[in-house]
This record gives C-alpha cells, sequence and structure tokens, in this order.
C-alpha cells in the first residue's frame, strides 16, 4: 500500500482544522470555502483536491472522530460491559469530554439530533461486533439500546450543562453513575440520591 504524501496530510488536517475552529463561532451553513481558505493557508484547488464542499469535511471530521470512539469500544465485548460497565464507559466519557468542543460544533450545542445519532450507531456497531454468544438478536438490541442510550444521553446532558468544561472530576463521576444504573438499575441509584 502507498504511503500519502505528508504535504497532503498535511493541507486535509489543516483544512479539518480550520472547519473544527470555524464551526466553534458559526453554524456549519455560515462556514464558507473561502474563511476555510483563508484560515488554513490553502488554495481553492487544494481544497477541492480533498473535499467536495464544506459538508464533505464535516462528514469527514464527524467520521473520523466516530471511528476513534468505535475503536475505544472495541477493546471490551459485551459479556465485560454488563459485568462490570464502568472500564468501558469510563473510556468513552473520557473520549467525549477530550473531545467536547468538537462535538459541541458539531452536535450544534446538541441540538443536531443526526450526529448523537450517528453516534449512538457508532456505539451500537462496536458493541454489536465485540465478542459475544448471545444468538438472540433482541436481547442483543435491548442491550445495545440499553447501555448506548444510557451513554449518549448522560453525555449529551454533559454537554448541554456545560459540565464537561467546569468539572475536571467529571469522567469517573459520570462513568460511575452511568455503570450504576446499567448494572444496577434505578434501584442502584437510590443510595446516591
Amino acid at each position: 500500500m502507498k504511503k500519502e504524501r505528508r504535504d497532503i496530510r498535511k493541507s486535509r488536517e489543516s483544512i479539518k482544522q480550520a472547519f473544527i475552529k470555524l464551526s466553534m463561532h458559526n453554524d456549519v451553513s455560515k462556514i464558507t470555502v473561502n474563511k476555510i481558505l483563508e484560515l488554513a493557508d490553502i488554495s481553492r484547488g487544494t481544497f477541492y483536491a480533498h473535499f467536495k464542499d464544506i459538508y464533505d469535511v464535516q462528514e469527514q471530521v464527524e467520521e473520523e472522530l466516530l471511528n476513534k470512539c468505535l475503536c475505544t469500544m472495541k477493546e471490551y465485548d459485551i459479556y465485560d460491559i454488563v459485568e462490570n460497565p464502568y472500564p468501558q464507559i469510563l473510556k468513552v466519557v473520557i473520549f467525549f469530554q477530550e473531545h467536547a468542543d468538537t462535538i459541541r460544533n458539531l452536535s450544534c450545542n446538541g441540538k443536531n439530533a443526526s450526529f448523537f445519532y450517528k453516534y449512538k450507531e457508532i456505539l451500537k456497531k462496536g458493541i454489536q461486533e465485540s465478542n459475544h454468544t448471545i444468538e438472540d438478536k433482541e436481547t442483543v438490541n435491548i442491550l445495545d439500546a440499553f447501555i448506548v442510550g444510557g451513554i449518549v444521553d448522560s453525555c449529551l446532558e454533559m454537554l448541554s450543562m456545560e459540565y464537561v468544561v467546569n468539572n475536571s472530576k467529571t469522567p469517573e463521576k459520570t462513568a460511575k453513575t452511568i455503570s450504576t444504573f446499567i448494572s444496577q438499575g434505578i434501584y442502584g441509584l437510590k443510595n446516591k440520591i
């Protein structure tokens, strides 16, 4: 396999980083190719050599981010998550915290449901592709929905409250609460309330 030239990788990454910076202060529909060209210090030809348009940049940034998350999910199997969800959920919550600004921008401060739908789908994919011998598809789907829903909805809540930015103990505390709920349900949380 031929290795991609460093200057090509660098220009593609510059475009993505410019997009992320611009999305911090602008709705995606307000970001123009000209703004990216200026911020990334590249030519129009270079932009179009890598991307079709602004939405293609957004799609690739989202895909790259979600694939990183999928790699995190593949480290454990479904039995590990059911038996002790804390280590896996902590990794996902830390991932979310580390990428909070990008996620906040891509999701328009949590208002873009399509981003979180993709996020849920990538987490489900990670769980479904993990090693397990559960043959009942319905059981796997229910586990997926329960685990993934708890993770994503908690992270979305953190995002909306800007909890991620203001509290350095958030990952452990959040992962512990989500893990307790997943493993013990509402009853497990009664002592925490």
